[in-house]
């Protein structure tokens, strides 16, 4: 979703607002178990004092911090003024274009954008290398699909490896969060699973088979070859949370291959579809804040 259809509370309360770490030993154990290195471009969203900015220049990185508050970026400016590494973006991150070249981010995000920047960085032509997000647990869950496969984590598998990397203390915090925030790391894989094209109807069959969830079995397959899938592979459970990424790959391969072109064409149009649907959830959200 681009920045234009966003509606920013600056007067949120304090659980919607930046937390901020407040140990730099910690900060720097996180980067040293990290792919950051000296001399890459690091993104640091959200930079607010610049305690993450301080220590990835320490590393040796080039650092672009972006902040939209005023008073944190008088404070940017003055602390590292001399600091020839280091790059101030003045603005909406949602607003502001993206790297050409190779870069990462590294950032303690504000958590009631998280969605927004999350597109952000996954839908870019040019998407970090890897990206290191602090943000709430419960998102970090549901995009990586660590506790049970979920639709956003499969639609951006084909693309990108996600880990919870690091659990964090409330007490780690300043003000401390009433939700439990964790580290998330996001790795662009180096080779794409699909083509374009198959990407683009991998999406439109995983958000088919979500919005038709126990019924998309035989609403695809036939009977012989549900039978297939269940003897060769052992795929017998169709409950869309219960699939495995890895299964799930094994499905798209079987409609892709054996599915014929009028059940395919069914599926065509689902991702648009979810993408609508999303944008007026959202949008009704927001409207009652």
């Amino acid at each position: 979703m681009s920045g234009d259809n966003r509606e920013i509370n600056h007067s949120l309360p304090i659980h919607y607002s930046q937390n901020y770490l407040i140990s730099e030993g910690l900060i720097d154990r996180l980067l040293q178990q990290s792919n950051i290195h000296s001399n890459d471009a690091v993104f640091d969203i959200g930079a607010g004092k610049g305690i993450l900015t301080k220590a990835l220049l320490n590393m040796g990185c080039k650092v672009t911090a972006v902040e939209l508050d005023e008073k944190n970026i008088l404070y940017l400016k003055k602390r590292f003024s001399n600091e020839k590494r280091f790059t101030l973006l003045r603005g909406d991150f949602m607003e502001l274009p993206l790297p050409d070249g190779s870069y990462k981010v590294f950032s303690n995000i504000p958590f009631f954008i998280t969605s927004d920047i999350f597109n952000k960085i996954t839908q870019a032509k040019n998407p970090p290398l890897d990206t290191y997000l602090i943000l709430q647990k419960q998102a970090a869950i549901k995009y990586s699909g660590t506790m049970e496969t979920t639709l956003k984590s499969l639609l951006l598998k084909p693309k990108f490896n996600m880990k919870i990397m690091h659990r964090f203390s409330r007490n780690d915090f300043s003000p401390k969060p009433n939700v439990d925030i964790v580290l998330l790391h996001i790795q662009k894989r180096k080779f794409d699973e699909f083509t374009m094209k198959e990407f683009e109807l991998y999406r439109d069959f995983i958000c088919y088979c979500y919005k038709n969830n126990r019924t998309f079995p035989k609403r695809i397959f036939s009977h012989r070859q549900l039978k297939e899938l269940r003897i060769r592979h052992g795929i017998s459970n169709y409950q869309t949370s219960a699939i495995a990424y890895e299964e799930w790959i094994i499905l798209f391969k079987c409609f892709l291959q054996y599915v014929s072109d009028e059940k395919k064409s069914q599926v065509t149009g689902s991702y648009r579809q979810y993408l609508l649907q999303d944008f007026k959830l959202k949008k009704q959200f927001r409207s009652r804040e």
